[in-house]
C-alpha cells in the first residue's frame, strides 16, 4: 500500500495534469468543468474504500477514472484530452 502523503503527491499530480488539460481544450463547456473537479480529500477518501489499490499506476488510473465520471466527460472527450490508458 501506498503512504498517505505519496497518495496526496499522486492525487494532486494527476489533478493538475487534468486541470491542464481542460484549460487547453477548445471547448468552453469542457474548460468550464475544470472547476467542478472533487479535492483531493474526496478522491482520496474513495481510494480509502478499495484496498486493491497498491501500486501507483493503480492510484493514477483510478484518479483519472473517477475525475472523468465526476466530471461526466464523454468517452470522446477524455479520448481529446488524452485521459484514456
Amino acid at each position: 500500500m501506498l503512504s498517505y502523503l505519496r497518495q496526496v503527491d499522486v492525487c494532486k499530480s494527476v489533478i493538475k495534469m487534468i486541470n491542464q488539460a481542460l484549460s487547453q481544450t477548445d471547448d468552453a463547456g469542457v474548460r468550464l468543468k475544470a472547476t467542478n473537479i472533487p479535492t483531493t480529500e474526496s478522491i482520496l477518501r474513495a481510494v480509502s474504500l478499495l484496498p486493491n489499490i497498491d501500486t501507483e499506476e493503480k492510484l493514477k488510473d483510478f484518479i483519472i477514472e473517477h475525475i472523468s465520471n465526476s466530471l461526466f466527460l464523454t468517452p470522446i472527450q477524455r479520448e481529446h484530452l488524452n485521459l484514456n490508458n
